[in-house]
């Protein structure tokens, strides 16, 4: 199954459950990294990819128990780059640019991109990077102030089957900490979705029935625990397990969290109790996303076929739905836009469908 990074030319709608009228043109794809070497049974499924915070590298999850780095080629990353540096640079404080010690593996010439070379060509993209969890990988995360050219924020975070959650270099691939989650029985408990708040300072995982916080600088174990329900069958609070996490941009300190219960909880992070818990899904909610204002949120399930936009000034009803495919259990991502004026999601059996998001 290969990753396929397209360039859209859309049309702008009003806010359609249909999805709009675009051209998806491929310019690189990742075939061969995904076929090399020993193979699961089944095949070697992408389970899902995300973009670096400045928009030079993927990152993807395999059903091979391993994470990738794709350095993405220059024509392909310098648009996203140019507009997402300065931001980044903003955020961490500085301006800096990162220092004198800029150099990637892509930039030394260690292998990110061969074939095709430019224009509409297909490029076949090969991972610069590859980490073997040894166990199903459930999330993973970029550290959200990342810059390429500052090798000590190229780091991301993953958790996977009976393992603590685990940092990792991104230019290197070694080990940089351990933050470990234990339960009741004082036994190690593997988080299922994990997420930077967005400082990077604190890293908030999702447990049954709970959030644990975690500070970046203290590996070990959590230094908060959060419950969202006291029991499993507790009336009262967000049961479940804790399948996605996701901070809103605004700088507020809201983040949404959702669960394989079906619902919704949104949070602030001063404060223990949930703010507001939404239904609406008729399946486990599988991804939760602000849109990049921070006023809405967009929400997917498994064996659900819609897409679900909440306004969080006003949570009493989803502003508006959009339809895809969704027939089983197996995660369908969706993403936006930077400046979230389309909407794009996966849909079986392979490829994507762009929509017009609330604004």
């Amino acid at each position: 199954v290969p990753v396929c990074l397209c360039a859209c030319v859309p049309v702008c709608l009003p806010m359609p459950t249909a999805p709009a009228d675009s051209t998806l043109v491929s310019k690189c794809a990742a075939f061969d990294a995904f076929s090399a070497g020993k193979r699961p049974a089944g095949g070697n499924v992408v389970r899902g990819v995300r973009w670096s915070p400045d928009g030079s590298c993927l990152l993807t999850a395999s059903e091979d128990c391993a994470l990738r780095v794709f350095h993405l080629p220059s024509e392909v990353a310098h648009d996203a780059y140019a507009t997402t540096c300065a931001a980044v640079e903003a955020e961490r404080g500085d301006g800096s640019g990162g220092g004198d010690g800029a150099a990637t593996a892509s930039e030394n010439g260690n292998g990110a991109v061969t074939g095709g070379g430019g224009g509409d060509s297909e490029e076949e993209l090969r991972p610069a990077l590859r980490i073997d969890e040894g166990e199903s990988v459930y999330d993973y995360a970029w550290y959200p102030l990342m810059s390429a050219h500052d090798p000590m924020t190229c780091c991301l975070l993953s958790t996977s089957r009976g393992r603590p959650v685990h940092l990792w270099d991104a230019v290197s691939g070694t080990l940089r900490a351990s933050y470990v989650g234990f339960n009741h029985l004082d036994e190690v408990d593997a988080a299922n979705s994990v997420v930077f708040e967005p400082s990077g300072r604190f890293i908030y995982a999702g447990y049954e029935r709970a959030v644990r916080v975690f500070d970046v600088t203290r590996p070990g174990r959590a230094i908060e625990t959060r419950p969202t329900a006291a029991t499993r069958k507790s009336r009262d609070g967000q049961r479940g397990l804790l399948s996605c996490l996701a901070f809103s941009p605004d700088g507020s300190g809201l983040y949404a969290a959702g669960s394989f219960a079906g619902s919704i909880g949104l949070y602030v992070d001063n404060a223990k109790a949930h703010v507001a818990l939404l239904g609406g899904h008729t399946g486990g909610v599988t991804q939760v996303q602000f849109t990049p204002d921070g006023l809405y949120l967009l929400s997917g399930a498994r064996r659900d076929g819609r897409i679900i936009a909440w306004d969080v000034r006003n949570t009493c009803q989803p502003v508006a739905e959009y339809v895809r495919s969704s027939p089983t259990n197996q995660r369908i991502g969706f993403d936006l836009s930077r400046d979230g004026s389309h909407l794009f999601t996966g849909s079986p059996p392979g490829g994507g469908r762009p929509l017009s998001p609330p604004g």
